[in-house]
């Protein structure tokens, strides 16, 4: 049986967490050197997930009042005051579709619960995110608006999970 370790990230973390990105692009948003290094000073939450001693993804997530100009972040922001944001989950192809955003997301629950209200994310609608939709939905969240972003190169859903 696979044990899965979710680890706390660090500097020493950044070429994995680059590299693992690169590899998911459309399906996130691009993340280089000095984003990285904003989000491992602000982030309330960014962990990497080891299954035995190989990492296999990560997940970062911000509260609210942070210094963060993602329009997505700041739709949340402006409509909700207790939530945490996810700004991106991300799990190596080979390790997709084997609960792993499940455990991720069940850890940011027991870790929040009795902190916060809700954990928010957007979707990618254009161009479609069907793995992630999926996943979403299945998992409990509800859309709760729309939004256009990348001058209306992209359509996103904003979903939320009531704690």
């Amino acid at each position: 049986m696979e044990r899965y370790n979710i680890i706390d990230c660090g500097a020493s973390d950044k070429n994995f967490i680059l590299n693992l990105n690169k590899k998911n692009l459309p399906a996130v948003s691009v993340l280089d050197d000095d984003l990285f290094n904003m989000f491992l000073k602000y982030s309330e939450y960014f962990k990497i997930i080891k299954i035995e001693d190989t990492p296999v993804g990560f997940l970062i997530a911000l509260l609210p009042g942070n210094p963060y100009e993602s329009i997505n972040y700041k739709w949340f922001e402006n409509r909700y005051k207790s939530f945490i944001y996810v700004d991106r989950i991300v799990i190596s192809s080979d390790y997709q579709d084997k609960g792993i955003g499940s455990f991720f997301y069940d850890h940011i629950k027991l870790s929040f619960h009795d902190r916060l209200n809700s954990m928010v994310c957007e979707i990618n609608l254009i161009p479609k995110n069907a793995q992630s939709i999926n996943f979403h939905k299945k998992y409990g969240f509800t859309e709760v608006g729309q939004q256009y972003t990348d001058q209306r190169k992209k359509l996103v859903s904003m979903q939320l999970l009531s704690f």
